[in-house]
């Protein structure tokens, strides 16, 4: 199985809950529907409320998470992540996606790596 991580972090102006909410509700549905190939589409949020510190960490201060969701989107074998890359290369999908993370989330500081 083929993993790709994402690293995202939420618009300022949006709560965590409100985060929460759009991506499941709003973003997820979408992505899920543009990319037949997506075998997996987890999200792991990182609310400032569950942030180990102190004597549950290694870190002795409190410190506030650059993330606010984990991403994990899975593909079966190389066909199907080449697939995945070839939607997404085109313009009018492009569009749409930024879009709508744009109602949500910070597109400029996400960060995404590529998982075996």
């Amino acid at each position: 199985m083929i993993k790709l991580i994402a690293l995202i972090r939420k618009k300022n102006n949006v709560s965590e809950k409100e985060f929460k909410e759009y991506y499941e509700n709003i973003h997820a549905p979408l992505i899920t529907k543009i990319f037949p190939s997506l075998k997996g589409y987890t999200r792991n949020y990182l609310l400032e409320s569950n942030l180990l510190h102190g004597e549950f960490s290694l870190e002795p201060q409190k410190h506030y998470s650059s993330y606010n969701v984990i991403t994990e989107l899975s593909f079966d074998d190389e066909d199907e992540l080449n697939q995945f890359f070839e939607i997404s290369s085109k313009e009018e999908i492009v569009k749409i996606i930024r879009e709508d993370e744009e109602n949500f989330l910070d597109s400029k500081k996400t960060i995404m790596y590529r998982v075996d």
